[in-house]
């Protein structure tokens, strides 16, 4: 039985690997900027929190081991929140200006000869990211720029 908490951390991993990381979505969308952090604190937060308890261990003892241990838990636990904020914007339905900017891009690339296959409503952000990564894929760079 999976949980909601663990399908959504598990929903916002997967749309953080699908987002095309590309500078030129950074003023539109704030998924790279999301992403890159929650890469780099997944990375870095665990070790960091690990010294900064066995630190605070070392200076205060044994008398405050519940409060090491529960901000050696906050610390480590930075990831997670930005892959369940992820996950829960993955599942948001697109807003209707984007959702109809969505639209204009679909329709340009299945002029050009992209098969795409067909969604129904409502369209939602990981529709999007991979709508776009298709789109960086197999078109050139100045069609693409051209959209944003």
């Amino acid at each position: 039985m999976q949980y909601p908490l663990y399908a959504t951390v598990k929903a916002g991993r997967e749309y953080s690997k699908l987002w095309p990381a590309k500078p030129e979505l950074n003023s539109i969308f704030i998924e790279n900027k999301v992403i890159l952090f929650t890469t780099l604190s997944s990375k870095l937060l665990p070790l960091m929190a690990l010294l900064v308890a066995l630190l605070q261990f070392w200076y205060l003892g044994n008398e405050h081991l519940g409060q090491i241990v529960a901000s050696m838990l906050l610390v480590a636990s930075v990831p997670l929140q930005g892959w369940y904020w992820l996950g829960v914007r993955a599942a948001t339905p697109l807003p209707p200006s984007v959702a109809s900017w969505y639209q204009q891009v679909r329709q340009k690339m299945q002029q050009q000869g992209i098969e795409l296959k067909p969604l129904s409503q409502p369209w939602r952000y990981k529709d999007l990211a991979a709508l776009l990564q298709k789109a960086y894929q197999q078109l050139d760079k100045s069609f693409v720029v051209q959209w944003l």
